[in-house]
């Protein structure tokens, strides 16, 4: 691990927040953009098969990045770094500290999407502190810190740069899929079109065409419209204490699985 590009204090406070969990499909849509991160994950995970469970694991790590003591960074962030050790390739390293700064990349974006969509415009001021802070994502998975773009200009290059190169590969297609129309329980079932609509609407048009399994936002743009602005209101009337729920069952969840580490050396009972 390295040393915080700078103390994520905004993350402390946004993140309790579980409207931001919104984001969640699109910044993993982006991560699979780029070929190492899809690869990888299609040749050595089972992500397609477990998506409710890999989304429990990814959050325990970033609950443990903004929330987490350094005796539950280290226990969190050990186990990640085991698994990302055997994850290579051809062309693929799951420790490459590009694919991290890529990760966090899209996290940042992610809450910014979703901030302005369902909440409001953030200050420039905001968003720069926001951006600073967001590099905690990937210097927790080892990327040195002097890897993070220096200004949040610079940043926005980079982002240009990998929105318009970036190839979308077979292997992103087909985890892509996978996430959008996942196996889950009937009760998940009827938000699934909303959650592939409000995904479509984040996505650069270029990546979500190329992906080809999400619908065209400008073709359903009053759905679309009620349903932010459904979310929108129900945020806004919903008490702090509601709309902190998913923060506090995650955070249960990450120092139980802190517990199990130490036990066990894994953070499942079973296999992760």
């Amino acid at each position: 691990m390295y040393t915080p590009v700078v103390e994520p204090v905004l993350l402390r406070k946004m993140l309790k927040d579980g409207i931001y969990g919104i984001g969640g499909q699109y910044a993993i849509l982006m991560q699979f953009a780029h070929p190492g991160l899809a690869r990888g994950s299609a040749e050595h995970s089972d992500f397609a098969s477990r998506i409710l469970n890999r989304l429990k694991t990814t959050t325990r790590f970033l609950i443990a990045a903004v929330y987490g003591s350094q005796e539950e960074e280290e226990a969190i962030f050990s186990v990640v770094h085991r698994s990302h050790a055997v994850v290579k390739g051809d062309g693929y390293f799951a420790d490459d500290p590009e694919l991290h700064k890529w990760t966090a990349a899209t996290l940042f974006m992610s809450f910014v999407a979703v901030h302005e969509t369902f909440i409001g415009k953030i200050s420039e001021e905001t968003k720069r502190t926001l951006y600073k802070e967001s590099a905690i994502f990937a210097t927790s998975l080892r990327m040195p810190p002097d890897m993070w773009p220096k200004t949040y200009e610079d940043f926005l290059e980079y982002w240009k740069h990998n929105v318009e190169t970036l190839e979308i590969t077979h292997w992103a297609r087909d985890l892509a899929r996978a996430l959008m129309y996942p196996k889950v329980p009937l009760m998940y079932k009827p938000a699934l079109p909303f959650a592939r609509l409000i995904t479509a609407s984040f996505l650069p048009e270029r990546i979500r065409r190329e992906y080809g399994c999400l619908p065209d936002p400008n073709d359903q743009r009053v759905l679309l419209d009620a349903s932010i602005g459904a979310i929108a209101v129900s945020h806004m009337l919903a008490p702090p204490f509601v709309r902190n729920l998913p923060h506090y069952y995650y955070k249960r969840n990450m120092k139980k699985a802190v517990k199990r580490i130490r036990a066990t050396g894994s953070w499942t009972k079973a296999r992760n």
